[in-house]
């Protein structure tokens, strides 16, 4: 996770603030700036402000003294953001999933990757649909 950050944040050297939505990252953060100084291979800007987050689903599994400080609801300009995308393309999974359980390897990932790529293609056709409604002519 750390190198997954640092790299993402380097893309963008002239932001100052930064919202990390992760899972555990009340685990997470703890000591994540410590942990990048002392590594040769990850490096991080001084001036960044770190904001970290836990999405709605996982806040809920948490101790409660998590919610108040790691709540998407608390947190300046996080507006309404759900932080768990992955998670609700996972759901609609669940259709394929019975099938590809009784297939070889092969088969497997060649019909999970053709049902994510149609997924990705009607996510693109919506989006031209919505944005072509709010454009002004």
């Amino acid at each position: 996770m750390d190198y997954s950050i640092c790299q993402a944040l380097k893309r963008f050297p002239r932001r100052v603030q930064a919202l990390i939505i992760y899972d555990i990252c009340c685990q997470w953060s703890i000591h994540f700036r410590q942990r990048v100084s002392k590594s040769e291979f990850l490096e991080l800007s001084d001036t960044l402000d770190i904001t970290g987050a836990i999405g709605k689903w996982h806040l809920a599994a948490h101790i409660p003294e998590c919610f108040p400080k790691f709540s998407l609801n608390f947190i300046e300009g996080a507006s309404q953001v759900d932080g768990e995308i992955l998670e609700t393309l996972w759901s609609n999974m669940d259709e394929v999933a019975g099938l590809a359980q009784a297939m070889s390897i092969a088969h497997h990932q060649e019909t999970l990757d053709e049902y994510m790529n149609d997924s990705n293609w009607r996510k693109i056709i919506r989006m031209g649909r919505s944005l072509a409604h709010a454009l002004p002519y």
